[in-house]
């Protein structure tokens, strides 16, 4: 009987004491080191700049012993997978890059990834552009589809994120790979340093890639010989949105050799996302240290001086991926959400 009694003030007191502990409040992730880890494109890239900035910024307002690492990753295809594989926390990509994770667009991504968050977005300008030789008789992509004519276009390398918009561009326009061959034309996938000697030989009639300001490549190749600028039809501008994540964008006149106007086409600037499992209060911080430091940020990337903090939340520039809570309180504190 008193082995009995003995058992049974023991559960009680097992009991009391996790009840205790049940009630006490939790450490907050705020008080205890983080690790961040931030996947951003190749060294060099003006993303895995500005990530090596940010991550030391942000480690200011983490707990000591924190760390934050800019990782010289795959950019904005391959990294939304690695936060899906847990191999990053943070990372940089594109409002339509983001918006193909989330639905699952196939290719790039086999399955949907849902475990992603936003944190910012219009951090930088990017446009998709085209271009096409002036003496070839066509003013854009529809007069190369009714006319089935014979050009040879050139996009980046196979699995960038110029290649599947190129594709995707075309495709909106009912112009495929093979059409292209079939007219006697292709697309052909290449590398920056291959583009203007290409164009130079007479091996390309037409562009269809990723522009940033007075990018250095389609500087060169506005140069080389001159072009026309392709404008992009308002009803196609509005397809490619609603479908693809695409914004409606302009590239000012005089940005490039020989542009002279406008050139209306779509685009998106750099957002960053984050894994839907870190806690609040570390992107809390981190949104509050980006929003806080555009300057110091903007030194490094100049891209960067674009950053409207009071709109950085819009889904748009964000590929509608949903906003961490920790953002959005971040954001609804000072008034902007």
């Amino acid at each position: 009987m008193q082995k009995i009694m003995n058992n049974w003030k023991t559960i009680i007191l097992i009991v009391s004491v996790v009840s205790f502990l049940g009630a006490m409040p939790a450490i907050s992730s705020a008080q205890q080191p983080v690790n961040i880890r931030f996947a951003s494109f190749k060294i060099g890239s003006g993303h895995y700049v500005m990530a090596g900035v940010i991550s030391d910024i942000i480690k200011k307002y983490l707990p000591s012993g924190s760390t934050a690492d800019a990782l010289p990753k795959s950019g904005g295809l391959g990294n939304p997978k690695l936060l899906a594989a847990g191999k990053a926390e943070l990372a940089t990509t594109f409002p339509p890059a983001a918006k193909w994770a989330w639905n699952g667009v196939n290719p790039p991504y086999k399955k949907k990834i849902r475990n992603i968050r936003a944190i910012a977005g219009g951090l930088d300008r990017y446009w998709h552009l085209g271009a096409i030789k002036q003496g070839i008789d066509a003013r854009g992509w529809a007069d190369v589809k009714g006319k089935k004519m014979q050009i040879r276009i050139c996009t980046q390398s196979k699995g960038s994120l110029s290649e599947f918009a190129a594709r995707q561009i075309l495709g909106e326009y009912h112009i495929s790979s093979k059409d292209l061959n079939a007219w006697g034309g292709d697309l052909s996938l290449k590398g920056f340093k291959e583009m203007v000697p290409g164009l130079k030989e007479g091996a390309f009639d037409a562009f269809l890639m990723l522009a940033t300001p007075r990018h250095p490549t389609w500087t060169e190749l506005s140069i080389a010989r001159p072009l026309n600028f392709v404008n992009l039809e308002e009803s196609m501008i509005a397809q490619l949105s609603e479908k693809y994540g695409f914004l409606r964008s302009t590239v000012p006149a005089g940005m490039f050799h020989g542009q002279k106007e406008d050139v209306v086409t779509v685009g998106f600037p750099t957002c960053i996302l984050v894994r839907e499992d870190i806690p609040s209060d570390v992107v809390y911080k981190v949104t509050k240290a980006i929003v806080e430091n555009k300057d110091k940020i903007a030194a490094a990337y100049k891209a960067f001086g674009v950053f409207d903090a009071k709109t950085a939340w819009k889904p748009e520039k964000l590929g509608g991926i949903p906003l961490h809570p920790g953002a959005e309180k971040y954001y609804r504190e000072r008034g902007w959400k």
